[in-house]
């Protein structure tokens, strides 16, 4: 019963972002996805926040996955390599939230640092130049202001301190007219009538009133449902395994790795359920 009231859920949800195209802007994911998936797009976006116009987007990785195996699991909105091999990854928040955001920040540049640190001769000097770019629907700051750049000084307010850690938040709720607020204004409207931001505005005039845009935009949204159903079935073998451990450490009076050794888990996956059943 249960499963199918998820998949009732899944199909229902399918059929209201559909219908939702047309009104969707730059804080909705499947959205954001479909349009940075597009290098003219995340190129132009990139430009603008960094003030580089020359800056060529090498690789492109959207929502990429760094799995950690002992903590959790991470996955970056939009991550990418530019042709000097300098990293920049732009996370959209869409709500303030309870989210120390800060902390995020940091725990995500130690994760992309550590999965894109060279591999080889792995001096400290091939640790790559990163830049993060948090962008908000609100002010989460409070100051009035678009963009606030996180400034590093050594010892006093003069000495700039360089460690190729770069981070910026940005919002769309405070409008000053610089060139990054207009940008963050179309992130609000995603407006297909609107040619103000040229690739961008291509792309997302594509993607609402193309036939192609269309037509990608509900393969993404299939891919989107079969992500959802799938992950329901992990989640119910993930329940079906909880339930045999407790049953077999309760009838044998035997240890977690003895029932773990019984059930032949892969042994990867062992401190993940022990995480789960000290939870219960």
């Amino acid at each position: 019963m249960s499963q199918t009231r998820n998949t009732e859920d899944l199909l229902e949800k399918l059929a209201r972002l559909k219908a939702a195209i047309p009104s969707m802007n730059m804080f909705r994911d499947l959205f954001a996805q479909a349009v940075l998936m597009d290098n003219a797009s995340c190129e132009h976006v990139l430009r603008i926040l960094t003030g580089n116009n020359t800056l060529k987007v090498k690789k492109n990785n959207i929502q990429h996955l760094i799995s950690k195996l002992t903590s959790h699991n991470i996955i970056m909105d939009v991550l990418v390599e530019d042709a000097n091999h300098k990293l920049y990854e732009i996370e959209i928040q869409k709500a303030a939230g309870n989210i120390a955001h800060e902390k995020r920040m940091l725990y995500y540049a130690s994760s992309i640092i550590n999965d894109y640190f060279f591999k080889g001769d792995q001096t400290y000097d091939s640790v790559p130049e990163l830049h993060i770019f948090y962008i908000s629907e609100t002010d989460i700051w409070h100051r009035g202001k678009t963009y606030y750049p996180v400034l590093k000084h050594l010892g006093d307010l003069t000495t700039p301190y360089d460690d190729g850690l770069h981070m910026y938040y940005i919002n769309a709720e405070v409008n000053d007219n610089s060139e990054i607020a207009n940008l963050m204004q179309f992130f609000k409207t995603a407006d297909a009538n609107d040619n103000s931001q040229g690739s961008l505005s291509q792309r997302i005039t594509t993607l609402k009133t193309k036939k192609e845009g269309l037509t990608f935009m509900d393969d993404l949204i299939k891919e989107f449902y079969d992500a959802g159903a799938d992950k329901g079935k992990a989640e119910g073998k993930v329940e079906a395994t909880l339930k045999n451990l407790k049953s077999l450490m309760a009838t044998c009076k035997c240890s977690v790795d003895k029932a773990m050794d019984l059930l032949e888990t892969p042994a990867e996956e062992r401190q993940y359920y022990k995480d789960l059943l000290n939870q219960h």
